[in-house]
């Protein structure tokens, strides 16, 4: 790394990263932030699930060559203690110290690929007018899929680089206050662009990017200043093409609706009502992910909009076995002989948007639409496909709804989220002997993954904050969940649910499954349809005019609902 490419950051000290091949790399510190996120600036933990500073998903762990700190309570928590002897800490929780040296793994050229002017290389090639790309730029996830009309699609995902800056929103915009921080939020995103631009058999003619407004103007490098701190403001409302930057074509950005509904919940709304069978209204999409964002659309054309956070956890990530779906990862739980059989994730059999990280090649689309593709494991009930011997690598956030439906369904778990020590069952019995309550909070084991009282609690959040978004929207319009002829799930929940596991743990009323349906990534659908239909881009254009925001967040009941709602029960 050249001194001119240090100054230019005007950093007050440095510290050293150590590679483990032995390449030293003078990294300025950028007073204020986490080592995390100097890291992350120096090109390291790009698109790694990292928890945003609690210390819970120790994948931000560093070694200390020299200059270790005294663990704190987390890492003694979290850390095995040979590791914490070696000198290994959680680089989350920390600032950046003058003269430390941690070992990492930083990209090649970090900083200098992100000067201005240093556009990635991209392949040229044939331009097909008539070929369109849609991507759905989560805060967890980038999907994408490439269409031509009488051609195979491609598709595939990964993790949104961004990931490594934080899991949750405020984190990245936080960063991005830092003018190296929003130029590094936008150049990952640009770089994975460019991955997959550089993967299709032609570049596509037209490309819409949907995501959340705090991403997509991360990623355009707008100034998204307004969605940092309260009063929020959306100081730009999309609708319209919008420079990538980096070489990159310019996207389509669909409506950004409120300052955290955005061109996510825009799309999906055009991918149902431009649908082989549009829904009749009053009917509810609810697009959940680290935010949840829901529209209810009356009759008359006209839709009530709103938001929650609701964390990572449905994502997976934060939790402490969690992961994105992918091979390896238990999707679902299922009763066997021996306590309980995690049904894997199944890699020949992968969903459509489920190919690939966006780093590899691209996959034809040719698999069916929806439904989990899983593989159960030895031992258990109901799977399909071939069984694997492994244990599952981590838990989905849908299999940690899966395995908390079955808990309670057995008597394991209380509709308060605590684990029951008395078993009613020999079953019971046999899962509650991975059971561990005598340190600091309870641990369960099931299939060698550790389930804590964090994680139950951190779904629990995710439930109350669904179903208090759900009630303050429903009565804004005056309406009962009854009135609703469709409930439709998008986002993480809206990929592999399991319906009944939603009934059992009280995000739905009873008898609500009948009028629910899991729509899958609508908001990816909606972009491919903007990125190939004029039609569908006029529909959007028209939409913000016919949408009211109800902020739900500021109603003077939603705390006491919230904390009302933070069971594994209905109402």
């Amino acid at each position: 790394m050249s001194s001119d490419v240090n100054s230019s950051h005007n950093a007050s000290a440095v510290f050293t990263v150590l590679s483990p091949g032995g390449q030293a790399c003078a990294v300025p510190i950028i007073p204020g932030l986490t080592l995390a996120q100097n890291l992350f600036l120096a090109g390291a933990f790009s698109g790694r699930p990292l928890c945003s500073g609690s210390g819970s998903c120790g994948l931000c762990r560093v070694r200390f060559i020299s200059g270790a700190p005294m663990p704190l309570p987390e890492e003694l928590r979290r850390l095995p203690e040979r590791l914490l002897t070696e000198g290994v800490r959680l680089s989350c929780l920390r600032p950046a110290a003058p003269g430390a040296v941690v070992e990492a793994v930083l990209e090649a050229s970090a900083y200098l690929r992100d000067q201005p002017g240093a556009d990635f290389p991209r392949q040229t090639g044939e331009v097909c007018p008539e070929a369109s790309l849609g991507v759905d730029l989560g805060t967890t996830s980038m999907q994408w899929r490439f269409e031509r009309p009488g051609f195979a699609s491609f598709f595939g995902q990964g993790l949104n680089p961004q990931m490594g800056a934080g899991a949750d929103v405020m984190a990245r915009l936080a960063l991005a206050r830092h003018p190296l921080g929003a130029q590094r939020l936008r150049r990952v995103v640009q770089d994975a662009l460019t991955r997959i631009l550089n993967g299709l058999p032609c570049l596509p003619g037209s490309i819409a990017l949907a995501g959340n407004p705090a991403m997509t103007c991360l990623a355009l490098g707008r100034d998204a200043s307004g969605l940092s701190q309260a009063p929020y403001r959306l100081d730009w409302p999309g609708g319209e093409a919008a420079p990538l930057g980096g070489g990159l074509p310019a996207a389509y950005i669909p409506p950004l609706l409120a300052p955290f509904v955005g061109g996510d919940i825009s799309a999906g709304l055009a991918a149902l009502a431009f649908a082989s069978k549009p829904p009749e209204p009053p009917y509810l999409l609810c697009d959940m992910g680290t935010n949840g964002e829901f529209a209810l659309a009356l009759p008359g054309g006209t839709f009530l909009v709103t938001s929650v956070p609701m964390g990572p956890a449905l994502e997976g990530v934060g939790m402490t076995g969690g992961m994105l779906a992918g091979p390896g990862t238990a999707v679902a739980f299922v009763p066997a002989p021996t306590g309980l059989a995690p049904v894997l994730f199944n890699h020949a059999a992968e969903r459509p948007l489920r190919a690939h990280d966006v780093e590899g090649t691209p996959q034809r689309h040719d698999a069916p639409a929806h439904g989990i593709n899983a593989v159960a494991a030895p031992g258990a009930s109901g799977g399909e496909g071939s069984a694997s011997a492994r244990q599952p690598k981590g838990i989905s956030g849908t299999g940690y709804l899966s395995l908390l439906a079955v808990l309670k369904n057995m008597g394991v778990m209380d509709t308060s989220g605590q684990f029951i020590r008395a078993a009613s069952t020999p079953l019971a019995a046999r899962v509650l002997a991975g059971l561990d309550d005598t340190g600091p909070e309870p641990c369960l084991t099931v299939s060698g993954v550790e389930v804590w009282a964090r994680d139950v609690e951190a779904l629990l959040k995710v439930k109350a904050a669904f179903t208090t978004a759900v009630h303050l929207l429903l009565r804004s319009a005056g309406l009962d969940f009854s009135a609703l002829r469709g409930v439709y799930l998008a986002g993480a929940l809206g990929e592999h649910v399991r319906l009944e596991d939603l009934d059992t743990l009280g995000f739905l009323p009873p008898g609500a499954r009948n009028k629910t349906a899991a729509v899958g990534n609508a908001s990816l659908d909606g972009a491919c349809l903007a990125a190939a239909r004029p039609d569908v881009r006029q529909w959007l254009a028209e939409l913000p005019a016919r949408v009211q925001l109800v902020d739900v967040v500021q109603d003077p009941g939603f705390q006491s609902l919230y904390f009302h709602s933070m069971r594994f029960a209905y109402g």
